[in-house]
């Protein structure tokens, strides 16, 4: 992997700065301004222009050494050199879309480093592309910018649960909720779903159940990591009823929304046609997982309830990287073309997977994703042939899966996640991201199949 450092490069043309600035003077400092230049405005005009262009996200990409967390970071992990392939943190492997790193070459040119003043051009780009993408008519006032879905969800867990009290989480779920309610300094309490005809499906009863009065926020995660539901309009719409009956905010994570495989339909919770459920509610974005832009920092959250908003944003500090709202506002403006190939390559990943695991992985169990790039696989006959005991002995780590993750790596090279990290409803299960070349799955499900079925 090779990086290429522009010396000496020019700044930013004067008249370009000076028209951008005076049209925000002329207006008040009202309108809309972009960190977006207009030659990089030119320049990715013309290349998004050429219709037909065919993105190759068939050849493998080399993150290594590149200080990732998904090669280098869980490479470290095992010194003697058994790991080969990274196929746990939730980060595509694809080069990014060629209109992210135009925009932020462009960007560097500048060489000054100061302080924005204000994100009117990457919000304009948010409005558009929730419109445009999920028919969501969103006030651009009811944004705020920030540096992460994990800033932004810790303060509103900070805001509407006080110390001591808890957050109620669907599971199997993402493991950072744990993390981020630790950070809030609060509880949680899990809500298992039940598989219903191949489907991960909400246990109604349990889920009311668990809304006792110490629960002051439930987590919507949608689309559901690492079980891939895209949750239906109607199934949003309980949640939020049984939420707002008993005095709960809802805060929905909406990270994955844009991951969704064909033959499904995202419904941003905001978009409900129920408005008392939709103002009792904080929806959290990211175009993280769309572009693969987790170590940019920049993420968003909305409420048509200005009471709920405000109270978040007492808690909320955005620490926002100037180059992360260049990259973000020129991904939305720019890289539609890229991202719709690449969720179409994805969906086909997913189908690849389902029938390799069902031609050649007898003992393993897989459930249809509907959306994300992960995958959730079902081990436990391959954990119980092996042995708990023996895996404990010879691995020691906290649980079975933990002790699997590590066999898996010996046995095969590839480092999935535990399914015990995501709440009740884990056991068992592995994540696993697919996010890659298909090249690389078919060289990672070839080196599995042989370990699991050798058992």
């Amino acid at each position: 992997m090779s990086t290429n450092f522009t010396k000496n490069a020019p700044t930013l043309g004067r008249r370009a700065f000076l028209r951008t600035a005076s049209v925000a003077a002329l207006a008040g400092g009202t309108a809309t301004t972009s960190l977006l230049s207009d030659s990089h405005a030119q320049t990715t005009a013309r290349t998004m222009a050429r219709t037909g262009v065919k993105y190759d996200f068939d050849t493998p990409y080399n993150r290594v050494g590149s200080s990732c967390a998904r090669w280098d970071g869980a490479a470290r992990e095992y010194p003697e050199g058994v790991f080969k392939y990274g196929m746990g943190v939730a980060s595509q492997d694809f080069e990014c879309a060629p209109c992210i790193t135009e925009a932020l070459e462009e960007r560097i040119k500048h060489h000054n480093w100061g302080y924005l003043s204000d994100r009117d051009g990457l919000i304009a780009e948010i409005v558009k592309w929730n419109g445009n993408r999920n028919q969501l008519d969103l006030d651009p006032k009811t944004i705020t910018v920030s540096d992460g879905v994990y800033p932004g969800m810790i303060a509103a867990m900070r805001a509407f649960t006080p110390p001591g009290g808890k957050s109620l989480v669907i599971t199997p779920a993402y493991s950072g909720f744990y993390t981020m309610a630790r950070e809030a300094n609060i509880g949680t309490v899990d809500s298992q779903m039940k598989r219903v005809n191949g489907r991960y499906e909400v246990d109604w009863a349990d889920l009311e159940a668990k809304m006792t009065p110490d629960v002051r926020t439930l987590i919507v995660c949608n689309p559901q990591n690492p079980t891939g539901n895209v949750w239906r309009a109607d199934e949003l719409e309980r949640m939020g009823e049984l939420a707002l009956a008993h005095n709960i905010i809802v805060i929905a994570d909406e990270i994955h929304a844009d991951i969704v495989r064909k033959g499904h339909k995202y419904t941003p919770f905001a978009a409900l046609k129920n408005k008392a459920v939709v103002n009792n509610s904080l929806s959290f974005c990211a175009i993280s997982k769309t572009f693969n832009m987790a170590g940019l920092k920049n993420a968003y959250y909305y409420s048509s309830n200005p009471a709920l908003l405000g109270r978040v944003n007492q808690y909320h500090w955005p620490d926002v990287s100037t180059l992360g709202v260049v990259a973000t506002e020129a991904a939305y403006k720019y890289g539609g073309e890229w991202f719709d190939q690449a969720n179409a390559y994805m969906d086909d990943n997913h189908t690849f997977i389902e029938n390799y695991v069902k031609a050649n992985m007898p003992s393993v169990g897989y459930t249809r994703n509907e959306g994300t790039y992960m995958t959730f696989l079902d081990f436990s006959k391959v954990i119980a042939a092996i042995g708990p005991e023996e895996l404990q002995a010879t691995y020691n780590r906290s649980t079975p899966e933990e002790n699997f993750q590590d066999w898996l790596v010996y046995k095969s090279g590839a480092y999935l996640n535990p399914g015990s990290m995501y709440g009740t409803g884990g056991a068992g299960h592995m994540r696993l991201n697919i996010a890659s070349s298909r090249l690389v799955l078919k060289e990672v499900f070839d080196s599995i199949a042989m370990a699991v079925n050798k058992v």
